[in-house]
């Protein structure tokens, strides 16, 4: 999946992905491969906004709240740490909030 327009990108948890915090950097474990990945703060701090409900586009501007960095390379950074969690089989995107994989439907 190509990750092109951030305000309807949705990233969720896989289901299948356990993560604890451990010296402020999020170790996550895809339960599916038994690869570990490991975040540094930055990543976690992604990590900790991945909900299915809030847009990359979202989560980028709360990274420019937290550190020092302009919106358009939290974007462009967002993006490719989504990819590569993407294809770690750590995260599933969609491009609506209500179809958010992990997101419970009322």
């Amino acid at each position: 999946m190509v990750l092109s327009d951030p305000a309807n990108t949705y990233p969720a948890k896989n289901k299948n992905v356990a993560w604890k915090l451990l010296e402020g950097e999020a170790l996550a474990l895809n339960l599916d491969s038994g690869v570990y990945f490991t975040l540094n703060t930055t990543g976690t701090a992604v990590w900790e906004r991945i909900d299915g409900t809030t847009s990359l586009t979202e989560i980028a501007c709360g990274l420019c709240e937290q550190f020092d960095v302009t919106l358009e390379q939290a974007q462009q950074d967002l993006i490719e740490l989504t990819q590569t969690l993407l294809d770690e089989g750590l995260v599933r995107v969609t491009n609506e909030t209500s179809t958010a994989p992990g997101v419970q439907r009322a």
